[in-house]
């Protein structure tokens, strides 16, 4: 792991961001971040390399595809990033049964009636604060509550807080996919800091490629809208029970909907932020 990342930071303006997203994984083969300011404030992309010259390249490259695209180029050092984290990442609880702490809190305890699930974001995000991350909890959360699943497939672990998340619920095995790197050895840090990375397998995968191996009767995605819709089929054929979605923009999920509608899907649950929306299916019969 490297001390200093070197981040390409993209302004949208009159483009789309998930054009820009689809853009840097298949350009840059790096996995975007899509960061949002409260209240609808506005959004951008941020993508980290370990190499100066690489995210230099990247950003040349980006002017030549996307003409007239505000970019920027900065550095950012491991213990900045944790200091932003510091400031921004507090202790919180969701949904009946979960609370989330960040390794630095005072008090790694959680409530007596809750499950603590201990976090140290790193670069790979998914900390329960946002709207996509936080519906995928509490859908885990109340549908755990009805009856835990046999096997789960987290897709686009990030953190990997939400496999964390169905271990503590009780799943017994629980699959972790995600194609970024950094994302995997974190989560891989945070699965070891709670304790149940007996119960989490994390693997490599992208998922635009095919489906992982195997069939779940729970599986969550929170990815992106338009890749949810390109890769509709192949999570559905890992599917025989929940699929929970989300990371879908507000304006993309009816969508969405008929993505997964249109493989067989009966819609349970729509969830919306404000900006955000998430889904559930149930692919049972």
């Amino acid at each position: 792991m490297t001390d200093t990342w070197y981040i390409v930071t993209v302004q949208p303006g009159s483009y789309d961001l998930d054009e820009l997203a689809d853009w840097f994984r298949k350009a840059a083969g790096h996995e975007p971040v899509e960061v949002s300011r409260p209240k609808g404030g506005g959004a951008w992309i941020e993508v980290y390399f370990e190499r100066d010259i690489e995210a230099q390249i990247c950003a040349r490259a980006l002017d030549l595809a996307f003409p007239g695209i505000v970019r920027a180029v900065r550095s950012c050092r491991e213990k900045d990033w944790q200091t932003f984290w510091r400031a921004h990442f507090k202790r919180r609880q969701v949904g009946a049964a979960l609370e989330l702490i960040p390794v630095w809190d005072e008090r790694p305890e959680a409530a007596p009636d809750r499950h603590a699930i201990l976090i140290d974001p790193g670069l790979s995000f998914g900390t329960g604060d946002h709207f996509t991350t936080r519906f995928c909890l509490e859908m885990l959360d109340e549908l755990f509550a009805r009856q835990v699943p046999e096997s789960m497939l987290d897709v686009g672990t990030g953190s990997g807080i939400l496999s964390i998340a169905a271990a503590k619920l009780g799943c017994p095995r629980v699959d972790a996919v995600d194609n970024d790197e950094y994302s995997l050895a974190q989560a891989a840090e945070n699965l070891k800091l709670n304790r149940v990375d007996t119960v989490v397998t994390l693997a490599p995968h992208d998922i635009t490629q095919g489906p992982p191996e195997g069939v779940y009767p729970f599986v969550c995605a929170n990815i992106y809208g338009k890749l949810l819709i390109r890769v509709a089929h192949h999570l559905v054929a890992t599917c025989r029970g929940y699929l929970v979605l989300s990371g879908i923009l507000q304006r993309e999920e009816e969508q969405v909907a008929q993505a997964f509608l249109a493989q067989g899907g009966r819609e349970i649950v729509r969830d919306g932020g404000g900006e955000w929306t998430g889904l559930v299916f149930d692919f049972k019969s």
